[in-house]
Order: structure tokens, then sequence, then C-alpha cells
């Protein structure tokens, strides 16, 4: 271990490292420190960068932090009271030439890290390379311009780069009032038709307001699974990319304004075994939307649902489900090839929350139960009174056991914030 106290001690520390070092900064506040941590370790002996005391050691005024290499591990540390002097609090790279690979940021808190100019573009965190962790992290309290993280696939070293995102904290995020304000991006329209392969999971989305994409998936072959969304006005968006998995998340809107749900886009879905309840959005930002879209469509529009398997999630008291969503001149082409199957659609108050803008007659509907849905509705769906107790996990569940077989498992068991 390097124990150093001051950024000319850093520098020093930083030339004499080799794999299984690590670089323990001393617990106080570390005021305009740009930490460039670049180094090599190698599997089973990473490199460290850690505060003395987790939480203790504090990143002000001017401050951010890059790491490109092999192996690295960076923990314990808060960035508050300032703000980034380059476009990223947290970067996975040096340069476009220079990655972090293999690497590890946990138990670091970014909190109301602002630029103080509102219009200024920033990222908190930008995920580069391939094979790393964000883990166990607190980032709440981003108000200026730019999404709170991201995952960027500029240039092969960063595609199919089997990232894993989990076990986050993302506090609230005040509404932007532009587009921009993502919590979390997988990719971006130019990059869509790239596979990404990013793992998300076990993260908590609190009261995430920026803009109506909470999580906007731009990228192919994702899974999103077993995430808690609260009181978030905002969806999970399939907005580019195919082959994506959603799977296990669970949604508590409490009757908030414009919380939403899951809106689906693009070929090869799945969205499987999902809990929503509470939710009032509507439109691209409803309780759930399959969107209508265009054959053919330029990479940054809305390419036509194709093959989209839905099945086995629980919509429990959603003001607004929409199939067609979205549909104009342009987005004419209604989903095609696809499956809606065994879904739980259940609203207590009774409303016309089901809305059908188009031909749906490209999606098969089967095995569907509602109850309490005004709207007139096709063949596969089933008005029943499944009788519904909530569970030990705070889920609501139907207590006839034919009926339980459909919406969400009674295995399913939302993360705790504390988690």
């Amino acid at each position: 271990d390097f124990v150093v106290k001051d950024k000319g001690a850093f520098e020093v520390a930083l030339k004499r490292l080799a794999p299984g070092d690590a670089i323990v900064l001393k617990n106080g506040t570390w005021q305009d420190f740009e930490v460039g941590f670049f180094a090599e370790g190698r599997e089973g002996k990473p490199v460290t960068l850690r505060a003395e005391t987790p939480g203790k050691v504090i990143l002000s005024g001017r401050s951010n932090l890059r790491l490109a290499g092999n192996y690295l591990v960076v923990s314990g540390l808060v960035f508050k009271n300032g703000h980034t002097p380059t476009p990223e609090v947290i970067s996975f790279r040096r340069d476009a030439k220079q990655v972090a690979n293999h690497s590890r940021v946990t138990e670091v808190v970014i909190d109301t890290f602002n630029n103080p100019d509102r219009d200024a573009s920033d990222y908190w965190v930008a995920l580069y390379g391939k094979h790393s962790r964000f883990d166990h992290n607190y980032l709440a309290g981003k108000r200026n311009l730019g999404v709170t993280m991201a995952v960027r696939l500029e240039g092969k070293d960063s595609q199919e780069n089997h990232h894993r995102i989990d076990h986050n904290y993302f506090g609230p995020r005040p509404i932007l009032g532009s587009n921009g304000g993502e919590t979390l991006r997988v990719g971006t329209s130019t990059y869509c038709l790239t596979d990404s392969h990013t793992l998300i999971e076990e993260n908590y989305f609190d009261r995430c307001n920026g803009e109506v994409e909470i999580i906007s998936i731009k990228s192919g072959r994702n899974i999103v699974r077993n995430n808690v969304f609260f009181e978030s006005r905002g969806t999970l968006t399939l907005r580019h990319g195919n082959g994506n998995l959603v799977e296990g998340n669970v949604f508590f809107g409490n009757g908030v304004e414009n919380t939403g749900g899951i809106r689906v886009i693009n070929r090869d879905q799945t969205v499987r075994n999902n809990y929503l309840e509470g939710l009032t959005g509507t439109r691209f930002g409803s309780g759930f939307a399959i969107m209508n879209g265009r054959v053919d469509a330029p990479l940054n529009r809305y390419s036509q649902v194709v093959n989209a398997h839905i099945h086995n999630n629980s919509f429990i008291d959603v003001d607004h489900i929409q199939f067609g969503a979205g549909k104009d001149a342009e987005r004419n082409a209604p989903p095609a090839d696809s499956r809606m199957e065994d879904n739980l659609v259940l609203h207590r108050t009774g409303t016309k929350n089901v809305v059908f803008f188009d031909d749906m007659g490209g999606i098969r509907f089967a095995g569907n139960i509602v109850q309490g849905v005004d709207a007139a509705l096709p063949a596969g769906f089933e008005r029943a009174a499944p009788g519904l107790t909530r569970n030990s996990a705070g889920l609501l569940m139907p207590q006839d056991e034919v009926l339980a077989q459909r919406g969400a498992p009674a295995s399913l068991r939302p993360i705790a914030k504390a988690a």
C-alpha cells in the first residue's frame, strides 16, 4: 500500500505501481483534484485506488476521475461540493485510445456534483472498454444537462463489452425539461445496431425524473433485470437496438403523476416477469407502451416492432396501456410477428386504460387475464376476478391457483433500497 496525502505523492506512487499494489488516499478533502489512475494490474492481482476510510475522502471543487489500463479497482471516494472540469466525472478511459478493461468502481458517491450552468452538459459516469463493473455506488441530485450514467460504444474496444452495472442507488433527479436527462443510457442511435451485452441488475431507481426515459437502451443484446423503479417519472425504454431482455423488474408508481413503466420498440425484444403497480403516465410515458414504427426507419427514428414476446407481466392499477402508441404519418407500421401471453391486467377502480391506436393483428394475444378494464378487447384476453393479496415482498398476487400462473411470478423479490 502506498498511503498518500497530497497530489504530488499520488503522482509519485502512480509510477511505482505493480500488480497487487494499492494507492490509499488519506482522509480529508482533496480540492480541485483531477485523478488520472492509469496502471496495469492482472487477473487476481488488481491495482487499487481506495479511500483510507470509505466515505471520508472528499473530492470537491473542480475534480474528476479517469481510469485506464487493465484490472483496476476504485473504491470509497465521494464527489461533492463541486463539478467536473471535463465532460465526465468518472470516465473509464484516458483518451480515445486508452480505455479501462476488467476494472471496477465500487462504493463511490457522486452527490449533487453539478456544473452551476444548468445548460452545460456532462456525464457523471461514462463506461468504456470491456468487462468492467460499476456496483454499490450512490448517484443522486444531478440537475444539469447530460446523462447521469452512459455506456459508450464508440470504437471496437468498447463494443460487445459485457459490462455489469449492479446494486447501485440512483437517487432523485429533478425534471430537466428537455431531452438529455436520462439516468442510464446504453449506446446511441449511431451505434444502435451494435450489440453491447451490458447487464443492468439489482439497482434502485428512486424518483428519477430527469426526462421521459429513465433507462434508454440504444444498443442490442442487453439484459435489464431485477431492478426497482420507485415513483420515477419516465420509462424503461427499448429505444434502439434489438434482442434485449427486460425481466423481473418492479415499478412502484404509488399514483404519483407521470410515473411510467416499459416502452417497446425494434426487433426481438423480450419483456417478461415484470411487476408494475400504480403507474399514471400516458403516451410515451405510459405504464406500458408498444410503439408503432416505420419499416426501414433511419437509425435515429422509430423502427417497427417485430418479434416481440411480452409474457407473464403484472399490470396492477396501471392507468395507461397503449398499443400502437405514437401512430402518425411516419410511424405507420404496427407491431408484427409478436406475442403477448399470460399477463395480468387488473385495475381495481375500473378504467378504459387499454387503448389500441392501430390494427394489432400482428400481435398474438393469448391467456391474458383482465379485471376492471372497460375497453373492448380482442380474443386472447379473459375476464376474471383473481382476488389479490399483498405478499411478504409487498407485491399483489392472485390467490387462485390457476390464475397464479399468469403475471409476475410469486418468487419475485424486489431489491430493498438499503441493498
